[in-house]
């Protein structure tokens, strides 16, 4: 065999040894869940026919249990609360509202992209759409509050006397809608209030919470002492005292949340 040969027999073995190498498989990053918790809104940045707004608000949301629930004052619109489904989808929060400060919602879902911050998450809406036509871009900074957990947390309903009340506990915090239905008028008008802040709860169910932000003028800044008694998986009761009279209200879990197994534990 000449030099020219050998050549060629070591290229043949080169590239047959070559074709039998795995060929790696490039797979792409799961992105953590974002932590359930509360958030507080740093700024906004709105972009509408080309200009960019920074806007500055009270505004709150939280996440827990697969559900979510903002509340703040619109400077359009005036009270704007929202709650519903939240499922996460690497790195894609998807938002079903099911309620919001007018009542009971259906029909709309929202892909909100999340990129967690050392601070928080930054949320992108990108094409907004509203009924009179116009589009928007918002790219919200959220700080986070907290991601305490207790076993209150979720999403929770009430109806009494014509006043429906939506709540929600995560992350120490608390959003509270409550919507007045009138029985005497006949186009179903109602009205809206929300108030939320902190909420501090002991092992025993006593809780404290602490108004930050209110459609309700004076309630900012204002407490209010309850005592929670979770009844099973799916109910909890609230007692709290109004003008001197001791007031029991049972709320109940709106939907189907997925609760950690700490806090089913403890109901059994």
């Amino acid at each position: 065999m000449n030099l020219k040969h050998l050549v060629l027999s070591f290229i043949v073995l080169l590239l047959a040894a070559c074709s039998n190498e795995k060929t790696p498989v490039v797979t792409a990053l799961e992105i953590p869940a974002l932590p359930d918790g509360a958030y507080l809104l740093k700024d906004v940045e709105v972009t509408e026919s080309g200009e960019v707004t920074v806007l500055l608000r009270d505004q709150i949301k939280i996440y827990t249990n697969n559900r979510f629930m903002f509340a703040f004052m619109n400077k359009e619109i005036g009270i704007d609360v929202g709650a519903g489904i939240a499922t996460w989808d690497n790195g894609v929060m998807v938002e079903v509202p099911t309620v919001n400060h007018n009542g009971s919602v259906e029909g709309y879902s929202f892909d909100v992209a999340i990129e967690e911050t050392d601070s928080g998450f930054v949320q992108t809406i990108m094409g907004m759409k509203y009924d009179d036509g116009r589009s928007l871009d918002m790219v919200e900074t959220w700080n986070t509050a907290s991601i305490a957990t207790s076993p209150y947390d979720g999403l929770w309903h009430n109806v009494k006397d014509n006043v429906f009340t939506t709540k929600m506990i995560g992350g120490g915090h608390f959003i509270s809608l409550q919507r007045t239905a009138s029985i005497e008028s006949q186009d179903n008008q109602s009205s809206s209030d929300f108030w939320f802040g902190p909420i501090d709860i002991t092992t025993a169910g006593q809780a404290i919470e602490t108004v930050m932000t209110s459609s309700l003028e004076g309630y900012a800044e204002t407490q209010q002492s309850l005592q929670l008694v979770l009844i099973d998986q799916d109910h909890f009761s609230q007692t709290l005292t109004v003008d001197g009279f001791k007031v029991t209200e049972i709320y109940t879990l709106k939907g189907e949340c997925k609760r950690s197994e700490e806090h089913t534990s403890e109901l059994q």
